[in-house]
């Protein structure tokens, strides 16, 4: 689909600039689309809070 390309272009362009350490999003169709165009770990919104809360570190995040 030519408009989720060019979200994805649009995602991945802005993620380049701010170059975090870890992307977090809710929505399982996001961290499909944005890990298919950066090597930026992924984690769901979910595990960050469970890790801010007393939890484990999220395993996609445990390399840094």
């Amino acid at each position: 689909d030519e408009m989720a390309g060019e979200l994805l272009k649009r995602k991945i362009s802005n993620i380049d600039k701010v170059k975090p350490d870890f992307i977090s999003t809710g929505n399982i169709g996001c961290m499909t689309q944005i890990s298919s165009g950066t090597q930026i770990p992924i984690v769901h919104t979910i595990e960050i809070l469970n890790w801010y809360t007393g939890g484990e570190k999220p395993k996609a995040i445990n390399l840094l």
